[in-house]
């Protein structure tokens, strides 16, 4: 089963175009959200602009198959290098991710993940969130 979001909203984030931010409170340890998976026509070390801001590597870990854009609000997480939130390959099903809180997020907060370190922003990426945060 997916999770709908229910506790989460999309509003405009100072600097970083559209943001996601808690409805109410979340506590560690609560799905966020799942977010089903779109995969892109991306071959496994193609270089390509096709949604550089938006895609993710499946599945998470150091070795991956393809790109996807995470559907529901997935692609609207901002980057923080202080993230409250996580996402994980979900643990029943395939080609869904799940983000998950690692902190406690209080009631309109911006809920951010960790996207990656230099050698995620080296391929033309845009880091501006995190000289914000």
């Amino acid at each position: 089963m997916v999770n709908s979001p229910k506790n989460i909203y999309l509003k405009h984030s100072q600097g970083r175009g559209l943001g996601v931010f808690a409805l109410n409170r979340i506590f560690v340890g609560d799905v966020i959200e799942d977010c089903p998976l779109l995969s892109l026509p991306i071959e496994k070390g193609e270089v390509s602009s096709l949604l550089i801001d938006y895609r993710f590597n499946y599945p998470v870990g150091s070795t991956w198959d393809e790109q996807v854009i995470a559907l529901g609000y997935g692609s609207f997480y901002n980057h923080s290098n202080d993230p409250n939130a996580i996402w994980t390959n979900h643990p029943n099903l395939k080609k869904v991710f799940r983000f998950v809180a690692i902190k406690d997020i209080q009631e309109n907060e911006e809920i951010f993940v960790y996207y990656g370190d230099d050698n995620y922003w080296s391929d033309g990426r845009t880091d501006t969130l995190s000289k914000l945060v």
